[in-house]
């Protein structure tokens, strides 16, 4: 996929990737998912604008990475292999309409972000480590990949 594409110039026999927050976490901050993630950008994946900027607060939040370093990094892989996707008014309505049907506080704590990654996800797959963000994709009828945490768990969809 060419940069600045998007989910609906895909060919239609292709499932696009959409990563969330925490499978760019894991490659950047070399976690057991890293290898994985990396395959899925060498073929070619995706993720929201909303999920960028919480993996960018997450990695500086959890591993201290400064912005400085991380933003090249980031920016070479957006320039390569990996699809930005804007939120539209479509999107945000759907993103709203997830979380409002899903969102409990102790029993599904899905985020925002995570909602609007679903409300993108058409016609591909979600690829996560958060189990939450996983078993909405699948009540949603959304293809999904599992990825292990940063303890090499794999979440399962309930």
């Amino acid at each position: 996929m060419s940069k600045g594409a998007t989910a609906t110039d895909a060919p239609e026999s292709s499932v696009i990737t959409l990563i969330d927050a925490s499978a760019l976490i894991a490659l950047l901050g070399a976690e057991p998912a890293a290898g994985e993630v990396q395959e899925m950008l060498n073929c070619g994946a995706a993720m929201t604008t909303l999920n960028l900027a919480e993996a960018i607060d997450r990695l500086k939040r959890r591993y201290d990475l400064e912005i400085e370093r991380t933003r090249p990094v980031i920016e070479g892989l957006l320039a390569k292999s990996l699809m930005l996707l804007p939120l539209g008014p479509a999107q945000a309505w759907r993103a709203g309409e997830i979380r409002a049907a899903y969102y409990h506080r102790s029993r599904c704590p899905i985020s925002l972000a995570d909602a609007v990654l679903a409300s993108t996800s058409a016609d591909g797959r979600i690829a996560s480590s958060d189990g939450v963000l996983l078993t909405v994709a699948a009540s949603e009828g959304i293809a999904t990949a599992a990825l292990p945490d940063s303890k090499g768990r794999r979440a399962s969809v309930r």
